[in-house]
């Protein structure tokens, strides 16, 4: 398997260490600074649907996605997948798509099960969480349509964040085992 040159890694890293700082940083600030408004959550079923459509604006990346994908198609020679003849036209944007949707399960599913261990005065990390992810994909794919290098960001703030986010969902299935 050829590998990635050393300074395409570099960047990688570079960029990953920094959009990581960063969102960490945006993270604790939106948390503890900006009074984000949430409606009273005191059951757990309450909790749930609240996650469940707050994840609305998560899925318009999906929907944004389908639709750049739809209108290459239609406006090049890609307009006949079968063909084949055009998919460097739509490479870029179905990658994003594909990637969204692996995305959207691994944060969605960790949202709703971090929503059952969430007392109703922490749930305000649900907007966050869900804003991240929209930021993300938006980063991605612009990033993504100027060089393959520009992704990190929004890789970052998707899959780091979901990674952050189902190591600590781990810890805590694991204590409660314990206890």
């Amino acid at each position: 398997m050829p590998k990635s040159q050393p300074i395409e890694r570099q960047i990688i890293f570079r960029n990953g260490v920094r959009s990581g700082i960063g969102l960490a940083a945006a993270f604790f600030i939106l948390y503890a600074f900006v009074p984000i408004p949430v409606p009273p959550l005191p059951r757990m079923i309450d909790r749930l649907v609240y996650t469940l459509r707050l994840q609305s604006f998560s899925v318009l990346t999906l929907i944004g996605g389908v639709l750049i994908v739809s209108l290459q198609r239609y406006f090049t020679i890609a307009v006949d997948p079968i063909n084949g003849r055009g998919e460097h036209h739509v490479a870029v944007s179905t990658r994003y798509l594909t990637n969204t949707v692996e995305q959207f399960l691994i944060s969605f599913v960790g949202q709703m099960v971090l929503t059952t261990y969430l007392p109703e005065r922490q749930m305000k990390v649900i907007p966050i969480l869900v804003a991240f992810f929209v930021f993300g994909r938006v980063s991605f794919y612009l990033g993504y349509r100027k060089s393959y290098l520009n992704r990190t960001l929004g890789y970052v703030a998707t899959f780091g964040v979901s990674a952050v986010l189902w190591l600590f969902l781990t810890c805590l299935v694991v204590s409660s085992l314990f206890t």
